[in-house]
């Protein structure tokens, strides 16, 4: 099972609770966070610069501790690090000392937690291939590119099938290559009418959703669930 973008205090409980409820019934034997299990606003570029940024203010202690609680009950075996979490990892070594401890602290206490739920941390590496897990013959990895074809992106560029996260859509699409490949975009978990996002149209497109399947050493399958807007599960 792989879920992606729950934006920690951000996530909608409507989509958590259905991605617990199936991860219980379903009992994978490899559970997958594809990252962005955290949103960490106040670290955002834009509100460091600005002091009237309303993002500024958002607490990182809430939304780390409502990040790793969803955590704790998916009990993932494996953990990606998404765009938003790495952005920790960078301003560790901001020169601002407030921002660097921070972020320092932040990051260290998602290592540590990790080490605690024995489940591997994966470094958001972009598209290399420290950033995906293996399963089969299908990579799964947070994702970098966000265009409307961004399934089939990925999977062209990888050369190979992929499950991914990051644009908050449900989406299959097939590779135009000589080997057949399939891109798996999986959705989010996070709230659909988030504050920071409701002018851009792209946003209409976003879909709670989450994957499940089964692997063995050459093969993978991969099933998208969508559940916004009926949240049924397919058990």
């Amino acid at each position: 099972m792989a879920v992606s973008c729950t934006h920690g205090h951000l996530a909608d409980p409507r989509a958590t609770k259905a991605m617990l409820t199936f991860r219980k019934s379903y009992a994978p034997h490899h559970v997958l966070h594809l990252g962005d299990f955290t949103d960490m606003a106040a670290l955002r570029a834009g509100a460091r610069r600005d002091a009237d940024d309303p993002d500024r203010a958002e607490s990182m202690a809430d939304d780390l501790l409502a990040g790793l609680s969803f955590l704790q009950e998916l009990e993932p075996s494996t953990i990606h690090l998404g765009n938003h979490e790495d952005r920790l990892c960078g301003l560790a070594h901001s020169g601002n000392a407030v921002v660097s401890y921070a972020a320092g602290q932040v990051i260290g206490k998602i290592e540590d937690f990790a080490k605690k739920m024995k489940a591997r941390l994966v470094p958001y590496a972009g598209l290399r291939p420290e950033a995906c897990t293996l399963l089969g013959d299908t990579l799964f990895l947070h994702g970098v590119i966000f265009s409307i074809s961004a399934a089939r992106d990925h999977a062209e560029t990888l050369g190979m099938s992929c499950c991914f996260g990051h644009t908050h859509r449900v989406a299959q699409e097939q590779g135009r290559t000589q080997r057949p490949v399939v891109g798996y975009n999986i959705g989010c978990g996070l709230d659909l009418n988030v504050g920071y996002a409701k002018t851009r149209r792209a946003t209409l497109g976003w879909s709670h959703g989450f994957a499940y399947g089964e692997y063995n050493d050459q093969a993978c399958t991969v099933n998208l669930v969508t559940l916004s807007p009926h949240y049924r599960l397919p058990l």
